[in-house]
């Protein structure tokens, strides 16, 4: 996402002759800014949420926990870069060796993005072929294993950008930050982003086939359970005469549940990776024709060039790094219900710090639990409110 996917073959530094006018300098700059923020703490939320609640704590989370990471990195890492970059009028006035480590950040991050994708599509394709025996297939030691590749696969090709490869191989850091190396980044595009992408459409295919059919065997075990006892014949019962009906019915629920589980997180993760395709794409594509042919893009006008810089290589790239902690808050429930209570939370602390300043600067005896039960409004208080405003009076009665 630097000065690599350019589309102009030289820049110079001077505000009078700068690609874009101030007030869209200030509007991509804004815009940077806004999406750090959402980042940083979107993809916060997720980490915080899978490690402080025991129900989100299974391996596929912990893959999550991967993705997140790497978008939070590129937050704290690519984005000040840009944001930098961005105000400089597009010039580059850093020095080489932090356009080097712009370099490897972006590919560190991306590369890791895309292999993680990967890694959970594997995940999603042993959860919904194996559902009863996934945990002892898919165990946490395996999954730290699979996190442990990531990021040492995609961190082995990022730092393979400090070597040439190409007899013309340079890191061009004046004006401009831009590698120049056709082949490396021939094999960075292919090893970090195309491999990683036939393996994810591969297995996701596969999982989508799984999944159909056992969207069919839910359904036949729904019909199953919904039979009347009269309709089970003797020679079934006989069949196994030592198992009840009772733990018949209590295995099929179980798989039942299993399969409707496995089913709902493909569906959130299969959403996830088609955005990633939808933001990445383009931007790889752009990448690789830079590299190999840096004027073809110029014959676009330059009106086209601005559009697909601005779209393809600065927001859909940008905007991707932000909206998964969106995506996991409308399509699955679990997480839904994770981040209302870490907002809930949050209120009860300020809420609380509120009530202790008014209990200590006013005469008025103000209950606590009414105090936050007129913060809600519907006169109902959630469990974890009245945990925290008991614990609020016991402070109180302490001092």
């Amino acid at each position: 996402m630097n000065g690599t996917d350019g589309t102009k073959a030289s820049i110079s530094c001077d505000s009078n002759s700068a690609p874009y006018t101030l007030a869209s300098t200030i509007s991509q700059a804004s815009f940077v800014i806004f999406i750090l923020i959402l980042d940083v703490c979107g993809n916060c939320l997720v980490i915080g949420a899978i490690l402080h609640y025991r129900r989100l704590r299974t391996v596929t989370n912990y893959f999550i926990i991967s993705l997140a990471v790497s978008d939070v990195l590129i937050a704290a890492l690519s984005m000040p870069f840009r944001i930098h970059h961005t105000l400089n009028y597009m010039c580059w006035d850093l020095g080489q060796i932090l356009c080097e480590v712009w370099v490897f950040v972006d590919l560190l991050c991306s590369c890791a993005s895309i292999t993680n994708l990967s890694l959970i599509s594997i995940d999603r394709f042993l959860a919904l072929s194996f559902p009863l025996s996934y945990r002892s297939i898919m165990t946490k030691s395996r999954g730290f294993a699979a996190i442990t590749f990531v990021w040492g696969y995609s961190g082995l090709i990022a730092a393979l950008s400090f070597t040439g490869w190409s007899p013309d191989a340079e890191t061009i850091s004046s004006n401009e930050c831009k590698k120049s190396d056709p082949y490396y980044y021939l094999f960075a595009i292919t090893a970090g982003f195309f491999l990683p992408l036939t393996i994810l459409v591969i297995n996701y295919s596969m999982v989508f086939k799984v999944a159909f059919t056992q969207a069919k065997k839910l359904q036949l075990l729904k019909s199953a359970s919904a039979m009347e006892p009269g309709e089970i014949s003797e020679a079934d019962i006989r069949k196994d005469a030592r198992q009840s009906i009772v733990n018949i019915g209590r295995t099929e629920r179980k798989r039942r549940k299993s399969i409707v589980r496995e089913l709902k997180a493909t569906k959130t993760l299969a959403i996830v990776i088609g955005t990633f395709i939808v933001c990445w794409l383009p931007f790889f594509i752009i990448m690789f024709i830079v590299q190999f042919c840096g004027d073809c893009l110029l014959k676009i006008p330059e009106k086209g060039q601005q559009f697909v810089a601005i779209v393809f290589v600065y927001v859909l790239p940008l905007l991707n790094s932000a909206v998964n902690p969106i995506i996991y808050s409308s399509f699955n429930s679990d997480f839904r219900k994770s981040f209302k209570d870490i907002f809930i939370r949050i209120c009860v602390i300020r809420g609380r710090d509120s009530y202790t300043h008014r209990s200590t600067s006013g005469d008025e005896d103000v209950s606590v639990v009414t105090f936050f039960t007129s913060r809600f409004g519907n006169g109902t208080t959630p469990q974890i409110v009245i945990q925290e405003a008991n614990s609020a009076s016991e402070e109180g009665d302490s001092v």
